[in-house]
């Protein structure tokens, strides 16, 4: 097999529900590199920083949740793995946090 193949993100679609709005978004699961182990949705999300709003729409970074995780932060992929969505996100060096989904 293709060793190429393997390190490659894999494809998946994640359910997200952000302020009463549902909607499926693709994602790349990452199972090797600096991402390895966690996911990454399509940018489809608008955030905000201190000093204003992000100029462009961002993925959310999703990983793994623990025992501790909150329950309304979990999403489920098309294979029906659990993931917990990520609310921070950087973009060109800035802190920015999620606030919706970005304007279609």
């Amino acid at each position: 097999m293709n060793l190429y193949l393997l390190r490659r993100p894999r494809h998946r679609t994640v359910a997200i529900e952000l302020d009463g709005c549902l909607l499926q978004l693709p994602a790349e699961y990452h199972p090797t590199g600096p991402l390895v182990g966690r996911m990454v949705t399509a940018p489809a999300f608008h955030a905000q920083s201190l000093f204003g709003e992000c100029p462009v729409p961002v993925a959310i970074p999703l990983h793994r949740p623990t025992a501790r995780t909150d329950p309304r932060l979990i999403v489920v992929d098309d294979l029906s793995e659990e993931w917990v969505m990520g609310f921070r996100v950087h973009y060109q060096q800035q802190l920015y946090r999620i606030t919706g989904f970005y304007p279609q």
